[in-house]
């Protein structure tokens, strides 16, 4: 050993003992073969792969305000550009398959009123615009199918809509398909276009194609959409009827090609024509690529996405990749995971975990390796940039977790309610990198305002925040507080939280009337939550679409039977019978999507009444018609729903039908990393180091 050599393995020797005290993982490049290396990432906007995913749209609207440049694929990677599109011009692509032509008028209206029969159906409409005989047409077209059985299984569904038929009377629907002949080459796309137009002109369906020759673009124009060789066979001969001369060519069934319309489909909305490709369903790769910053997707609600878009035929569905730089999209990723004002490094421990997560699913569905949806990574493109998340992802540039050498899947989620999961007693499978660990993780409900819960003179029992509502100083005759509305339409809610759609108005008060208070809860949140009263009937019917085993007759009880080492329910008990799912953690699904299984249900139905004597009454075991005292003396029985004092002062809400109240704590699935705890761990002080070794054990770090 030389004196130089000497030094530095000492100060190697001090650091790594400086990180073993410190209990921080170091940064390593051991077993780097064992880390998957990525530089673009695939992400699936629509997809069906016929296994674990399908998200699908017939059609896909693009546009880009730079402009966009649309070409092939070819099977080696290299991508070509034959067209453009102007700058702000959307334009619509679809597979070249079967569809069903529901309607060919010169009526504007007709075709309007017909799209606005189909669109929630689900043969979603689209509309095209062309010229035959000299006269303007539009053509509606529900599609597109995989085969021509689909299509005319769907023609024959679109026969039943009354409405629909009624609208296609005297306009007999036909099955169309990919199949088309060759008129002639040109060597621009306008002489092209002046082809297609004379043909038009003679009767013909003609459209102008973009196709490769030489590497170069190159234009045809093709006539028909034949759905099978018959359909083939009589548009030959019409055309040698109706343009005597002209020489037509099959089309190869290997051929890439663009074949070019005009769609109306967002006219009958106002919006402009817009050009619509289609393109070979067989094994064609559609290659589309903003000029410069991103590309908004309208089926995406007009999110911008960067990188370029590959659209290919998948399980008979249009398939719609976007590829990008990795490093791209965790930016992206980590915006739809954490606010970009959170901590900066809770901010890059969601990085880490997030590059690390993706590297983890390989190519995990085919030809993608992940979906922009939560079932991998939440995905919004360019909105959720800030360059706050771009600052951790730049920070923490190629960190990955490993454990022993090799990639983990680092799961997150939003709240461990205080303590993680264990996942044997979440997904029923040891993973030895996961243990319950206790997660600050109150952060959530900080700030959230207060609510009241009150009682309407009509019995209904609900919630009114606290801003809209003032303590009177009175009491009841039962020496409940009394609080003054203030504010006109105030709504009343089932629950202390606003959601038109799952917590909507059950009821509006004004400015001066009183309530009674039954006491003061926080907003529901990540970290506490209340959902329900829900009905016995709903409940049952809800827990009946996801359990193996329905539930026999009607749902009088429902408890948590067993829990985990974190306290989640792994077990229920309907009608004092253990109900289970392969995984625990799919019993949420069974209750409404409940934000967790670290609950507690509480049936509001069931109570015990204690009368003179030391007799007592178990409702609603017992029965006959139960009568209440009231505050001002009065008896009267108690019907739908009743307010009562128990022991200690406790006021509660009580029902006369089984309901079912859920209290619980946290959000997700609680294994692997809380979000709201690790901003709560980086508040306390604590680097992101830090945090992902609180919630993954035994890992390293491991630079790429």
């Amino acid at each position: 050993m030389t004196r130089r050599e000497r030094p530095r393995r000492s100060k190697a020797w001090v650091a790594a003992l400086l990180a073993l005290v410190l209990c921080v993982p170091l940064l390593s490049k051991e077993s780097e073969a064992a880390v998957p290396k990525l530089e673009q990432i695939r992400v699936a906007l629509f997809l069906s792969n016929g296994k674990n995913y399908n998200v699908t749209v017939p059609t896909v609207t693009l546009s880009s305000s730079k402009g966009m440049d649309l070409g092939i694929r070819a099977a080696n990677g290299v991508t070509r550009a034959w067209t453009t599109a102007a700058p702000g011009a959307p334009v619509r692509v679809s597979l070249d398959g079967y569809k069903v032509q529901l309607l060919e008028t010169p009526d504007a209206q007709a075709a309007k009123l017909l799209l606005q029969a189909l669109a929630n159906s689900q043969d979603k409409p689209y509309a095209f615009r062309t010229a035959k005989l000299g006269k303007t047409l539009y053509q509606v077209y529900a599609g597109v199918y995989a085969t021509q059985e689909e299509a005319n299984a769907a023609k024959q569904r679109i026969a039943a809509n009354s409405a629909a038929a009624a609208l296609m009377k005297g306009s007999p629907s036909v099955v169309t398909g990919p199949l088309h002949l060759i008129a002639g080459s040109y060597p621009t796309e306008q002489t092209a276009a002046e082809q297609a137009e004379a043909l038009k002109l003679k009767g013909l369906d003609a459209w102008v194609v973009v196709l490769e020759a030489g590497e170069q673009p190159a234009y045809q124009v093709w006539i028909g959409e034949a759905a099978d060789a018959g359909q083939l066979n009589a548009l030959r001969a019409q055309a040698a009827q109706l343009a005597p001369g002209i020489t037509l060519l099959p089309v190869d069934a290997a051929t890439s090609y663009l074949l070019k319309r005009e769609d109306v489909t967002a006219s009958a909305a106002g919006a402009a024509a817009v050009s619509h490709y289609t393109f070979n369903p067989g094994t064609q790769k559609v290659w589309i690529a903003s000029k410069e910053g991103g590309t908004a997707i309208a089926e995406k609600s007009g999110r911008q996405y960067r990188g370029g878009f590959e659209l290919s035929q998948s399980n008979g569905r249009l398939a719609v990749i976007n590829e990008l730089p990795l490093e791209d999209y965790l930016v992206s990723v980590v915006g739809g995971e954490m606010s970009p004002s959170w901590p900066a490094e809770a901010l890059k421990a969601q990085a880490v975990s997030a590059r690390t997560f993706a590297l983890s699913l390989g190519m995990k569905y085919g030809t993608a390796h992940a979906s922009d949806t939560s079932a991998d990574q939440v995905y919004y493109g360019i909105e959720k940039e800030a360059p706050s998340i771009a600052a951790a992802v730049t920070a923490t540039a190629g960190e990955v977790l490993t454990v022993n050498g090799s990639i983990i899947a680092p799961f997150f989620f939003a709240n461990a309610g205080g303590m993680t999961g264990d996942p044997e007693e979440v997904w029923g499978q040891p993973i030895a990198y996961l243990r319950p660990t206790t997660s600050p993780d109150e952060g959530a409900q900080k700030g959230k305002p207060q609510w009241f819960q009150v009682a309407l003179p009509n019995g209904t029992v609900g919630y009114i925040r606290e801003d809209f509502a003032t303590d009177s100083g009175q009491r009841n005759k039962a020496g409940l507080p009394i609080v003054t509305v203030k504010g006109a339409g105030v709504n009343i809610r089932k629950l202390p939280y606003v959601d038109d759609v799952k917590n909507g108005s059950i009821g509006t008060v004004n400015q001066g009337e009183k309530l009674v208070s039954l006491g003061k809860v926080a907003e529901s949140n990540d970290y506490a939550w209340m959902r329900g009263p829900y009905t016995a009937d709903a409940l049952l019917k809800q827990m009946n679409t996801a359990l193996t085993k329905p539930v026999q007759g009607k749902l009088e009880t429902l408890e948590v039977s067993k829990r985990g080492p974190s306290g989640r329910a792994v077990e229920l008990k309907a009608n004092g019978q253990p109900i289970a799912m392969p995984k625990s953690d799919q019993l949420r699904g069974a209750l409404f999507d409940a934000p967790s299984t670290r609950f507690e249900i509480e049936e509001t139905g069931r109570y015990t009444v204690w009368g003179a004597g030391g007799l007592t009454r178990s409702l609603p075991e017992t029965k006959g018609t139960l009568y209440a005292v009231g505050a001002d003396g009065a008896t009267k029985p108690v019907s739908s729903t009743a307010i009562v004092v128990g022991q200690g002062g406790n006021v509660r809400a009580i029902t006369k039908e089984p309901q079912f109240l859920l209290t619980g704590n946290g959000s997700g699935h609680g294994l692997g990393m809380s979000q709201w705890g690790a901003r709560g761990l980086a508040e306390q002080g604590q680097d992101y180091k830090r945090i992902l070794q609180t919630y993954y054990t035994g890992i390293t770090i491991t630079k790429e």
